[in-house]
Parts: C-alpha cells; structure tokens; sequence
C-alpha cells in the first residue's frame, strides 16, 4: 500500500453519518481503487461512499472554490477528503476544518508514476 492510501486508510474512521472519502479530480485509478478497497473493507459501498468531485465542464482539474463549496455542503457524511495540490485554498481548508474532515494532500501525479 502507498502513502498515500495509508495516510487516507488511517484518516478513515467512519462513524454515525461520516462513511464516504472525498477525492478532488482527476485522481490516478491506483489511488481511486485503494481508496475504494479502505472503503469496502469498513463496510461501504464505494459507488456510494466515494464522492468523485469531477472538474466544471471544459476544465481539467477541481477547483478549489468547489472543493470548499462541496465540504461546507456535504462534509458532514465524509470523515477524509483527498486532494492534489492544486485543488487546494484557504477557503477548502477552512471549509474540511469546520465540517471535521480530515485533509489529506497528495501529489497525484507522484501516485501514476
């Protein structure tokens, strides 16, 4: 296991609401597939529990704007939300801080080498 899905498999703890991961897109398959293996093996569904937050049509990547926009929303039924650096601002952090998700930032392109 990388670090990762190993730093996300620790952040994990579901409880109540909080079952589902976040993931900032486009995320490599191997971290989509790990992330989608801690989830099964604590009881979820990951077509249910692993919210994919796609990039706005014609773009590449997450904004962070919607990755806080999400959070301030919906984070109380994730316990861990994933982003690359780029997806990531003052307003997204503030945002996994109010809600208690815990914020793991990892390089993806790293993860697809």
């Amino acid at each position: 296991m990388s670090e990762p899905l190993r730093t996300i498999r620790d952040a994990h703890r579901p409880h109540g609401r909080r079952l589902g991961i976040i993931v900032g897109m486009p995320a490599p398959d191997d971290l989509l597939d790990g992330i989608a293996e801690i989830l099964t093996h604590s009881g979820e569904l990951p077509a249910r529990r692993l919210a994919r937050l796609r990039p706005r049509p014609g773009e590449t990547t997450t904004r962070p704007q919607d990755v806080a926009w999400f959070v301030q929303r919906f984070g109380h039924e994730y316990t861990t939300v994933v982003l690359d650096p780029g997806m990531l601002s003052p307003a997204a952090e503030a945002a996994c801080r109010d809600e208690n998700c815990t914020l793991v930032v990892t390089d993806f392109a790293l993860s697809q080498r």
